[in-house]
């Protein structure tokens, strides 16, 4: 597991938070390579099918999954008369598959991939370093009619001070 807080970039730790849990989920894996990988080499996915940031290339060479994400940095300042501040992040995915592929085992890809990242992100404590909320959940038009897609965000809260500055 990857820690927070070694360079004090929150966004930067917490993609590859990200990046991990998603590439030791089998099933997000197995969907994403067509059944090719195992999560000994789900690696490959890494810039192929799995993009750690909001980008979708001009030109896709092969049909399949796609799962791209990135993710915002909010302080927050309360209205209670205190000073003290602290961070929020809101986790973005976007997920697409091309219609010619829509289907795994017979089940949506897209709906297979969005239950994963739910399962993965929200209100879950297996990444073990923040609350996580699910925000929305919501059909998402890519621009390009062969693919399909959903849009999810999470807001991150509740980050463990243990976690977030390696104190004990």
């Amino acid at each position: 597991m990857y820690s927070i807080g070694i360079n004090d970039n929150l966004i930067e730790d917490y993609r590859n938070v990200v990046t991990n849990a998603i590439l030791l989920d089998e099933t997000i894996v197995k969907i994403l390579s067509d059944d090719k990988l195992d999560l000994e080499s789900a690696d490959e996915l890494l810039w192929v099918h799995l993009i750690p940031q909001q980008y979708v290339p001009y030109t896709i060479t092969e049909t399949g999954s796609y799962i791209t994400y990135d993710i915002d940095e909010n302080v927050v300042i309360p209205h209670n008369g205190t000073r003290s501040t602290y961070t929020e992040l809101t986790l973005y995915f976007w997920i697409f598959t091309h219609k010619q592929d829509a289907l795994y085992k017979g089940r949506l890809r897209n709906d297979i991939l969005n239950r994963e990242l739910k399962l993965l992100f929200n209100d879950n404590k297996n990444i073990g370093i923040a609350k996580n909320h699910l925000l929305y959940s919501k059909v998402y038009s890519s621009g390009n009619y062969d693919y399909m897609g959903r849009h999810m965000a999470f807001k991150i809260t509740d980050w463990a001070d243990e976690v977030r500055y390696g104190k004990k």
